[in-house]
């Protein structure tokens, strides 16, 4: 045989065994789609939807740190009676969760706020009256029925958060204000909406439970609201409502309140924690002095016993999602106090 022969030979041999072992060889397996994370714009901006479902999830919160003054040693909520500043009693982180989903009965929806503080007394426990030390978690969750809705939750309760947090001011002057456990029936038609619940206080010495209902109408410049409530254990009952109205830039907002006696779980209380009865007004105002630069005042005054507190405070929105505010109090027993704040929220 020749050296071309055996050549071709050879090279006739290879592709036969190349082609013997073609059907053993290993194929790799295409790879999977990848699932992006989708912009969910069914509930507003920063929703996304949760990979293989039709929930929707926004997560947001923010970074505070308080430069707190106090004249006296409540206003602080510390028990060093040494100073009069500290930067541990606002100073504090919050992350909230907030998922929906629209289903055959409305939109579910749920929210979760996880809130750490800095406290002031070591070991001296969490929510004590005198300091805050640790994290805790708030939460509610419901249905938005639209006419009819129904909500549960452990909060700021529904009732706080359908009349707002007092006027314009982060301290917001005399108003009644509580985080409790609460299940509530809501709903909204038109331009009214309403609230019916009930309140949980059985985590308060000498407390059961608190009733509560009232009627809101929300319009394009202004809003009024009423409602009542009742303290079953102290057989005491209130009302309050407010009117807010906005001429751009300036916000206004008047409430009133009434207590029957000064032991209601719902009566405001002076800024050394003394319960009001009777009645209470608080009137407050807001104007937008450029859209980064605002003030805002609030002045509430309680007749019996006959007292008045003043706030206010001036803000500046530094760049978006970081805001500086000075806010400062003072009341008819010549208790004065304040805060210098920095917030990063997203």
């Amino acid at each position: 045989m020749t050296i071309k022969g055996l050549l071709f030979g050879s090279a006739a041999a290879l592709v036969a065994v190349s082609g013997a072992n073609a059907a053993d060889a290993i194929v790799a397996a295409a790879p999977e789609p990848m699932e992006y994370v989708k912009v969910c714009d069914a509930f507003g901006t920063g929703y996304f939807y949760i990979p293989g479902t039709e929930t929707c999830l926004k997560i947001g919160g923010l970074v505070r740190w308080d430069l707190a003054y106090g004249n006296n040693t409540p206003l602080l909520t510390t028990t060093n009676p040494g100073y009069k500043w500290s930067s541990y009693t606002g100073s504090q982180y919050r992350l909230t969760i907030e998922a929906k989903n629209n289903s055959e009965v409305g939109t579910i929806y749920s929210w979760l706020q996880v809130r750490g503080f800095n406290g002031s007394v070591a070991g001296s426990g969490i929510n004590t009256g005198s300091t805050y030390n640790g994290a805790n978690a708030w939460f509610h969750a419901g249905i938005d029925g639209g006419p009819v809705g129904f909500e549960v939750g452990y909060n700021e309760t529904a009732w706080v958060r359908f009349f707002g947090f007092g006027g314009m001011t982060d301290w917001g002057g005399l108003y009644d204000y509580a985080v409790r456990s609460y299940a509530t029936f809501q709903g909204k038609a038109g331009a009214f909406s309403y609230i019916a619940g009930v309140e949980d206080m059985t985590n308060t010495a000498g407390k059961t439970a608190g009733l509560n209902a009232a009627v809101k109408g929300t319009f394009t410049s202004a809003e009024a609201a009423l409602g009542f409530n009742y303290d079953i254990a102290d057989k005491s009952w209130g009302a309050k409502g407010y009117v807010s109205a906005t001429f751009d830039p300036v916000m206004l907002k008047v409430m009133g309140f009434y207590t029957s006696k000064t032991t209601s779980a719902y009566a405001p209380t002076t800024l050394a924690g003394a319960g009001l009865d009777g009645f209470v007004l608080l009137a407050g105002g807001r104007v937008n002095i450029t859209p980064k630069f605002f003030a805002a005042v609030d002045y509430s005054y309680a007749f019996k016993p006959k007292y008045w507190l003043v706030v206010g405070n001036v803000g500046y929105n530094v760049a978006k999602g970081f805001d500086v505010l000075v806010e400062g109090r003072y009341d008819k027993n010549k208790q004065s106090g304040g805060f210098l704040r920095f917030e990063r929220s997203f």
